[in-house]
């Protein structure tokens, strides 16, 4: 049986949406055979532990790469590897996200730790002074399948998205999975991660003539933002176009809505 997501996010950066399906690993789903030295029968499937020290705020984001792989007809590469994380067929490995081209999955909250890095509870010292930082401790995981371009931009935009969200640095803040291990990973970018940090960079920088917001309550809609920034709930179309044809029925707190036009000011 495929995995039906439990939600479905839509994301906006860099003049592009982005659909996620979330199907969050709950903290009481417990492996049912030995998985890892670190994940035996019984135990939890993910460390179940918050990022950064126990406040949830991550430090950064580590790229990996992970071979492509054939699936049964219906489904793709991303909801397979979800899947086998669930099925407890992934070694111990647990990861906030798989990319497959257009496909995100997600498998953790963005506040908790992964197993990931290869790095057990250590850290190393970080680019920020004074910074020390670990991958399993604290970044937020993306396992980009196969080498498709267009997995690769996705994969960019994500790490946009992310670093808009939780205030951090393309520059500093984005890692590969090697940084943390010696691991030749991600395999595929890594022979032009200057390239892919400068596409990450493109994605993050709002465009000139657009504002971002970010829903804070279950009570805004598109209209009350048209009101707010374009002076008349009558344009919330505007907005809705902008957005990639954005449903209004969709927004939800942490929603990055882009808002269109040099004029566009809060009222």
């Amino acid at each position: 049986m495929f995995l039906i997501p439990d939600k479905m996010i839509t994301l906006a950066v860099g003049g592009k949406m982005l659909t996620v399906k979330q199907k969050i690993i709950p903290d009481s789903l417990r492996a049912e055979k030995d998985v890892a030295s670190y994940v035996k029968k019984g135990q939890p499937l993910k460390p179940c532990a918050k990022l950064g020290d126990g406040t949830g705020k991550p430090r950064g984001v580590c790229v990996h790469n992970t071979p492509d792989i054939k699936v049964a007809t219906g489904t793709n590469a991303a909801e397979q590897y979800s899947r086998a994380t669930y099925n407890g067929n992934m070694r111990g490995v647990v990861v906030h996200y798989y990319v497959w081209k257009n496909e995100i999955w997600q498998l953790l909250r963005l506040d908790e730790r992964g197993w990931h890095a290869a790095d057990g509870k250590s850290r190393r010292a970080g680019r920020r002074p004074g910074q020390r930082i670990g991958g399993n401790l604290d970044t937020i995981a993306i396992e980009a399948i196969g080498p498709s371009k267009a997995t690769e931009d996705t994969t960019a935009l994500l790490c946009a998205w992310l670093c808009r969200e939780f205030g951090l640095d393309p520059a500093l803040d984005i890692w590969q999975h090697w940084d943390f291990s010696g691991k030749d990973c991600p395999l595929y970018i890594r022979p032009h991660w200057k390239q892919f940090l400068e596409a990450v960079a493109g994605y993050y920088a709002p465009a000139p003539e657009e504002i971002l917001h970010i829903v804070k309550s279950d009570a805004e809609t598109l209209w009350a933002l048209a009101v707010k920034y374009l002076g008349t709930g009558a344009r919330w179309q505007e907005i809705q176009d902008f957005n990639g044809g954005l449903d209004p029925r969709s927004l939800h707190i942490g929603m990055t809505i882009k808002i269109p036009g040099k004029e566009a000011k809060a009222k």
